[in-house]
């Protein structure tokens, strides 16, 4: 990953209902919360993925590569750093480190995503994204705007 000024943060606290019976944090927890962070982003760049679905479009994963190097373990904060790729035009890389307060890496995902289209009951890859979509996740990529005051 590269320059800490294009990564979007998000902090989350590892609580009872992320962790497995040893108070560990569950392997499906991480989806979770690579969901919200995802989310978060979009709404930081002006589009809610509510208002995207009800125009008809939809962001699915297509692939997800997640290492667990790491446990978080119940009480714990998380540091997650995510950034945005689109690449071939179409698909949306998002790469995110999973930190541990004291910097070490607990967990690293790439996860790949495409734009698709629900017209009726048809679900179709849109391969030539639409300028406003284009634009909101080509702002993802560029990162958080960093207030100058």
């Amino acid at each position: 990953m590269s320059s800490i000024n294009n990564h979007w943060k998000l902090i989350k606290t590892v609580l009872p209902q992320h962790t497995d019976h040893a108070g560990v944090m569950w392997h499906g927890s991480y989806l979770n919360f690579l969901e919200e962070g995802r989310i978060n982003a979009l709404d930081n760049v002006g589009l809610s993925y509510s208002k995207l679905s009800k125009n008809g479009f939809e962001i699915p994963v297509i692939s997800i590569q997640l290492k667990y190097k790491k446990s978080f373990i119940h009480g714990e904060k998380i540091l997650m750093l995510s950034q945005f790729k689109l690449e071939n035009k179409i698909r949306l890389i998002c790469k995110t480190l999973f930190l541990k307060s004291n910097g070490d890496i607990g967990a690293e995902a790439k996860i790949e995503l495409v734009v698709v289209r629900k017209i009726n009951d048809s679900i179709k890859l849109v391969r030539e994204l639409p300028v406003q979509i284009k634009n909101i996740l080509l702002s993802l990529e560029e990162g958080p705007k960093i207030s100058k005051n």
